[in-house]
């Protein structure tokens, strides 16, 4: 005959230093820890995460962002006190751990930009308007720098197909849009897609085209975009900056 016997211990808060760091700690690292348990009526209920002052604080980002996912640090979490965040490390990038939103789709912003020989790349920007737009989930520019040529560049995480929407928005001087305008798809620098349709007049002044394609793109490959003119050489236009591009995962 065995007998079970179930013990409550009372809750504790400790903040100890760490005796014998890691290579991820240090002895002036604070380990904060609150526990509960049943018998508790009241008090701190909950697990304090170690915290950095702002995001650029994390560590592997920017240039010491991992090429390879680093598996035994997927998972961790820090808080980010000037933003109010918890923010978790899925070994290759740093996304926000608690937050209800698509999981499939990003959008960004395109810079303005100009051409006068009828094709431009186009600068994808990274910044996020989140009261506005998605975030990005997919992490196409996630950890990825401003500077050329990585502003035209949508990095891609995870194989699969993609549906990528291009809404931009063109100013220009007169003939400038006489003929079709589009866009051209590259897949590591290969050109994939060209497509092209009538601008359509919406306010007297600006113009507009919205362009679709449906693209097969795998885990490390990057994406590049590119305003075109239907007859190219000198036609001069600018592509302007409430123009955006959307990028959804849908296999």
């Amino acid at each position: 005959m065995y007998l079970f016997v179930l013990n409550s211990y009372s809750a504790q808060v400790n903040f100890t230093n760490i005796p014998n760091p890691d290579s991820n700690a240090n002895g002036n690292d604070l380990v904060m820890m609150y526990m509960t348990n049943t018998s508790e009526a009241s008090g701190i209920k909950g697990f304090g995460l170690p915290a950095v002052n702002a995001d650029v604080d994390l560590p592997y980002t920017g240039v010491n962002a991992p090429s390879v996912r680093i598996e035994a640090l997927r998972g961790m979490l820090l808080f980010v006190k000037s933003t109010g965040q918890a923010m978790v490390f899925d070994g290759l990038v740093w996304s926000k751990a608690f937050e209800v939103e698509s999981d499939n789709i990003s959008r960004f912003q395109i810079n303005a930009v100009s051409t006068t020989s009828g094709s431009v790349l186009l600068p994808i920007n990274s910044l996020i308007d989140k009261p506005n737009f998605l975030a990005d989930p997919l992490r196409l520019k996630t950890n990825v720098s401003t500077a050329a040529p990585n502003i035209n560049r949508l990095y891609v995480r995870q194989t699969g197909l993609y549906r990528i929407n291009l809404n931009l928005n063109f100013t220009g001087p007169a003939g400038s849009f006489s003929n079709r305008l589009g866009a051209g798809l590259y897949i590591n620098d290969a050109q994939r897609f060209q497509l092209l349709e009538n601008t359509v007049n919406y306010d007297g002044t600006n113009r507009k085209i919205n362009l679709d394609f449906s693209v097969y793109a795998v885990q490390g490959q990057y994406i590049t975009l590119e305003a075109i003119s239907e007859i190219g050489g000198t036609t001069s236009y600018n592509v302007t900056s409430n123009s955006f591009v959307t990028v959804e995962k849908v296999l």
